[in-house]
């Protein structure tokens, strides 16, 4: 019995697909807004970094993350806050400081998933001494 139990399961699980309430998939990503720091500001090593940022979905957010790069390295974030989200739009206010390491051409990436994996990005660049 558990023999067929377990394949019904697992092909019940793979059919299902993940849809709004009128039958669609989510294909919408959501909507970012950078409202703080201003593009193009010069900042010391030291100086704080304000963020403050607007998240909103039409259906729910699963997560939001804000990633500090050095332009010429976008693969390893210098500094990286991940959030977990539950709901249709999220406020982000975070409050960091320019680390030593990071110097020269910055990129600030601001990045948000929903539960339909709709993911969308914003990216600001400013410079560091």
């Amino acid at each position: 019995m558990k023999y067929i139990v377990l394949p019904l399961l697992v092909c019940i699980m793979l059919s299902c697909s993940k849809t709004n309430a009128d039958g669609n998939k989510d294909k919408i990503k959501p909507v970012l807004t950078i409202i703080a720091p201003v593009t193009s500001e010069v900042y010391r090593t030291g100086d704080p970094l304000c963020f403050k940022g607007d998240v909103i979905d039409d259906f729910a957010l699963n997560n939001v993350q804000l990633k500090l790069f050095r332009a010429d390295n976008l693969n390893r974030p210098v500094v990286q806050y991940s959030y977990s989200v539950s709901g249709r739009s999220f406020y982000v206010e975070e409050k960091t400081y320019i680390p030593a390491t990071l110097s020269g051409n910055c990129v600030l990436q601001f990045e948000a998933t929903d539960f339909y994996n709709n993911r969308a990005v914003a990216t600001m660049n400013f410079s560091s001494n």
